[in-house]
């Protein structure tokens, strides 16, 4: 076994992150049943697994997103009080459960960037980054995903993320095999309403139900964009919510867009003061 996902208690935070999925939205696998994703070693090779190392125990605490070979890009409130020792990011993992699958590679953490405005009553700019001791090599199974830049009209976008979280309700057991989960994303003016606020750092997708994807928070949520060299870009990432009874409560996302200026004026600080490559 590669990982053994103890997950921490912190994560309870996340239970209502993304219930209301529907049956056809949870897949394992290749992405969308596309055979040129077939091949595991070609699939989401973005995806970064976000681990606690503390007590020589591997606890998966969340996932995150390659965007430079020393950036990881995922969500403040998974961190919680750990310190750049405690945690380990690992790239290429698929199936947690063999060595067979993939090789993936870990590196180690230098530097941890939180926003600083991060609200946890509301889930605002829950976004962090990662600057990493050392770069990962870049293969077929470890690649950096672009993020995505473009004024509006996202909710016309075909997107996913991928993440180890749990899949069924009131389930205590967690996937090993990285699972894709389809979402519907909405436009802002809905999104504002359905909140009852005005939202500009968030988008939202579509409320679902009866599924369970708690654990998948920093998750990359990812959308087609043909005009992008990989095809592929990162719009969100999986933030948490307070559960509500309401049906149409929707699931919210962290707007990379709207972070990109806080990314890359942390990432080119880090870089200037020495803390990590190019």
């Amino acid at each position: 076994m590669t990982l053994y996902f103890a997950f921490l208690a912190t994560l309870i935070i996340s239970f209502a992150l993304c219930q209301n999925l529907n049956n056809k939205q949870v897949q394992r696998g290749s992405y969308g049943g596309n055979p040129s994703y077939n091949r595991m070693e070609e699939t989401f090779p973005w995806v970064i697994a976000v681990l606690d190392q503390r007590d020589w125990i591997f606890r998966y605490i969340g996932a995150g997103s390659l965007i430079k070979k020393n950036v990881v890009l995922t969500a403040a409130h998974i961190l919680n009080d750990t310190t750049e020792d405690d945690l380990l990011v690992r790239a290429g993992e698929w199936d947690t459960s063999t060595t067979n699958d993939r090789k993936h590679v870990d590196l180690e953490v230098l530097k941890i960037i939180s926003h600083e405005q991060f609200n946890r009553f509301n889930a605002e700019n829950n976004v962090a980054l990662l600057i990493l001791k050392s770069e990962f090599e870049l293969s077929t199974n470890i690649d950096i995903i672009p993020l995505y830049r473009a004024e509006g009209g996202i909710e016309k976008l075909s997107c996913f993320f991928n993440g180890w979280g749990k899949v069924y309700l009131n389930s205590t057991e967690y996937p090993t095999i990285l699972k894709t989960v389809h979402v519907d994303l909405l436009n802002m003016d809905v999104c504002s309403s359905w909140l009852h606020r005005k939202v500009s750092n968030q988008i939202c997708a579509e409320s679902l139900g009866e599924k369970d994807c708690s654990g998948d928070g920093g998750a990359p949520v990812v959308c087609q964009i043909s005009k992008y060299p990989t095809k592929y870009a990162q719009v969100g990432i999986v933030n948490w919510l307070t559960e509500k009874p309401a049906g149409n409560t929707p699931t919210v996302y962290t707007n990379v867009r709207s972070m990109i200026y806080w990314i890359n004026y942390h990432i080119h600080t880090s870089q200037k003061l020495g803390n990590g490559n190019s």
